[in-house]
C-alpha cells in the first residue's frame, strides 16, 4: 500500500504565488529579491496555520535556486527538491520549543561559520523561536550582529511579544494575517475538486468557518471529514463530524426566544445535549448566530456577510425581525457572557445553558421611552411631554435645606434655592421674555420654569418664584451653573446690581397681574380644559407605562 500524504502536506505551496491571502509579505519579499535587497534575518509572525513557516522554506529556495536569487524559484533543480523534499544540507529547520538551551545556539554558531556544502546560502529556520531560553537568545545576538555573509536566518513564532527587542531589532520582520474565510473556501473547493471530494457547498462553509483563519487547519478538516463521510460531504455530516449544531436548530432555539416559549427552548437544548454535541462550541455558535441576527435587524437590506450565501443573509434578515435591534443586542451580551463562563470550566454547564435559555425566553421586549411619552401624551391630551422626556435633566446633586432662605444675599450666583415665602411682593414683572432668553442656552430649564413668576420685592430686590414645584426643581436649580444662568439673565433684564433669590413653593401660581405674561407649560399650550389638575395627575400616576418608567429609572413625576 503506498503511503498516504495529508492534505495539508500534499498542497502546501511551493512558491510566493501560492500562498493564500499574505500579499504583504510575499510581494516585498518577491520585490526585495528582484532588488537584491536581501537580509540576514526575517522574523515572520502571526497565528498558526497562515504559512510562516512555508514562506520561510519558499525564501531559501529563493535564494538557493541554481537560477537565483530569484522571486521564482524553478522547483526543479535539484537544490529546490532537496529544500522542498527536506534534506538540504544546507537549510536547517530547528525547532526552538525543543532546543531552546544555550548550548544548542552555541552549536549553530559554531556551524554557521563553515562555508555552504552546496548551496549559495546556508539558512537557518527557526521554528517559534520565541520558545529560546534568555541565555540562549543572548549567545545568538553575536552572530545577529555579525553573520558571515553566506548566512541568513528565518525566525517564525506565534508569541512575537516573547521575542526580545534586541533580536527583534536585528531582523526584518513581516507579520502574517488570519486568512479570510472566503480565501479559506476558495483553496478547499479547489482542492475537493482536484481530489475527486464531493462537498456541499454549506459544508465547505462550514469547514471554512470552523479553521478560523488558518490553512493547515482547513485542509485537516477536510481531510478528517472526508474519511468519516467515507462519499458525498453534506452539511449535516459536516457539523456530525466537528461536533457542531445545524443551523436550523440554532434558528428554532432563537425563535423560541422571540415567541417567549421557554419549553420550546429548553426542548431545543436538550436535543443538543442528547446528541453529545460539545456545549462550549454550542454557545460560541450561538453568540455567532445572534450577532449575525443584531447586524441584520439593525442594517436592514444592507447587511451582507461574506461566509453566508445570499439565502442565508435572507433568512437572517427574516428572522432577525421578530425582536428589537435592542432585543438581539441584550440576548448577545447574555451569550457573551455564559459562554465565558463555559469556557472557564463551570460545574455544571447544562444547567447555566438551560437557566440562559429560561431568561432569553423571558426577556421584556425594549421599548423606546419616546413611544411610551407619546403613549401617555395619548390617554391624558397632554401634548409636549414627548419633547419634554428628550431633555436631560443632568446630574442629581444634594438638595439645600427646603425650609432654608437667603433674603439678604449680595452676591447674587451663591443664592441658595429656598422654599419660605418671601417678603410681600411689590409688582409682577414680564418673565416670558427672560425665560426664552434662559432657554435658549439651557432649554431643559423650561421644563423647571414653566410655572414661574418674576416679583420685584423693592430697594433693588427680585425673587424667582417657581411654582408646582418638586424634588426635580430642587435638584435642577440647586445647580450652581443654572443659577448663574439665571441671574445673569435677569440682571440682563432689570439692571446691574439687583439682588436675586429664587424660591420653589409646590402650589399652583397666584393669579397675576395685568403687567405679567402667561408664561406656558413645557407642551407649549395652556392646561387640557375638562381635566381639573388632581384627576390629571391620578391619572397619569395610574398609567401602567408610565409607573415602569418611574420603577426602571427610579423617577418622579413632575410638571
Amino acid at each position: 500500500m503506498s503511503e498516504y500524504l495529508a492534505l495539508a502536506r500534499k498542497w502546501r505551496p511551493q512558491t510566493f504565488d501560492d500562498v493564500i491571502a499574505q500579499p504583504q509579505v510575499t510581494q516585498t519579499l518577491k520585490n526585495a529579491i528582484a532588488a537584491g535587497r536581501i537580509h540576514h534575518a526575517y522574523l515572520f509572525c502571526g497565528p498558526r496555520g497562515t504559512g510562516k513557516t512555508t514562506t520561510a522554506r519558499i525564501l531559501a529556495k529563493a535564494l538557493n535556486c541554481e537560477q537565483g536569487p530569484t522571486p521564482t524559484p524553478c522547483n526543479q533543480c535539484g537544490t529546490c527538491m532537496a529544500i522542498t523534499q527536506g534534506n538540504c544540507l544546507d537549510v536547517l529547520e530547528i525547532d526552538a520549543a525543543s532546543n531552546t538551551g544555550i548550548d544548542d545556539v552555541r552549536e549553530l554558531r559554531e556551524s554557521s561559520r563553515l562555508v555552504p556544502a552546496g548551496a549559495r546560502f546556508k539558512v537557518y529556520i527557526i521554528d517559534e523561536v520565541h520558545r529560546l531560553s534568555k541565555n540562549a537568545f543572548d549567545a545568538l545576538l553575536k552572530t545577529l550582529e555579525e553573520p558571515p555573509p553566506s548566512v541568513k536566518f528565518i525566525f517564525a513564532t506565534t508569541e512575537v511579544h516573547d521575542v526580545p527587542p534586541t533580536v527583534r531589532s536585528r531582523a526584518l520582520r513581516f507579520d502574517f494575517r488570519l486568512i479570510p474565510q472566503v480565501a479559506l473556501r476558495g483553496q478547499l473547493e479547489k482542492i475537493a475538486q482536484a481530489e475527486g471530494i464531493a462537498v456541499e457547498p454549506e459544508a465547505l462553509d462550514i469547514i471554512a468557518a470552523e479553521a478560523a483563519g488558518s490553512l493547515r487547519d482547513s485542509q485537516s478538516l477536510l481531510d478528517q471529514i472526508a474519511s468519516y463521510a467515507g462519499g458525498p460531504i453534506t452539511a449535516a455530516l459536516t457539523n456530525e463530524a466537528l461536533g457542531l449544531v445545524d443551523s436550523d436548530m440554532l434558528f428554532a432555539l432563537t425563535d423560541a426566544f422571540a415567541a417567549a416559549d421557554a419549553q420550546r427552548a429548553l426542548d431545543v437544548i436538550g436535543q443538543v445535549a442528547r446528541a453529545g454535541r460539545d456545549l462550549s462550541q454550542f454557545v460560541r455558535q450561538l453568540a455567532e448566530h445572534l450577532k449575525r441576527l443584531l447586524f441584520a435587524r439593525s442594517l436592514g437590506d444592507e447587511y451582507a456577510d461574506e461566509a453566508l450565501n445570499a439565502d442565508q443573509q435572507e433568512r437572517y434578515r427574516r428572522a432577525s425581525t421578530a425582536r428589537d435591534e435592542n432585543d438581539w443586542l441584550r440576548l448577545l451580551l447574555m451569550a457573551v457572557e455564559l459562554a465565558q463562563r463555559v469556557r472557564r470550566g463551570s460545574a455544571q454547564p447544562l444547567l447555566e445553558i438551560e437557566m440562559f435559555a429560561m431568561r432569553a425566553a423571558r426577556l421584556d421586549r425594549s421599548i423606546d421611552i419616546r413611544s411610551l411619552v407619546e403613549r401617555l401624551e395619548r390617554q391624558t391630551s397632554i401634548p409636549g411631554l414627548a419633547r419634554a422626556a428628550e431633555h436631560d435633566a443632568g446630574p442629581a446633586l444634594p438638595l439645600p435645606d427646603r425650609g432654608s432662605e437667603d433674603e439678604n444675599a449680595s452676591t447674587p450666583p451663591r443664592d441658595p434655592v429656598a422654599q419660605a415665602p418671601a417678603s410681600p411682593p411689590v409688582g409682577d414683572m414680564d418673565f416670558a421674555p427672560i425665560l426664552e432668553s434662559i432657554c435658549h442656552h439651557r432649554p431643559t430649564l423650561r421644563a423647571v420654569l414653566g410655572h414661574a413668576q418674576l416679583v420685584e420685592t423693592g430697594a433693588g430686590g427680585f425673587e424667582l418664584n417657581v411654582y408646582n414645584g418638586s424634588t426635580f426643581h430642587q435638584r435642577q436649580l440647586a445647580e450652581k451653573p443654572v443659577r448663574d444662568l439665571i441671574h445673569a439673565e435677569i440682571t440682563k433684564a432689570v439692571g446691574a446690581g439687583a439682588r436675586i433669590s429664587i424660591h420653589v413653593k409646590e402650589g399652583p401660581a397666584p393669579a397675576r397681574s395685568a403687567l405679567s405674561a402667561t408664561v406656558t407649560a413645557p407642551s407649549g399650550g395652556p392646561e387640557p380644559a375638562g381635566l381639573n389638575r388632581s384627576a390629571r395627575d391620578e391619572k397619569i400616576r395610574s398609567d401602567h407605562a408610565v409607573q415602569e418608567i418611574l420603577r426602571r429609572f427610579d423617577g418622579e413625576i413632575v410638571e
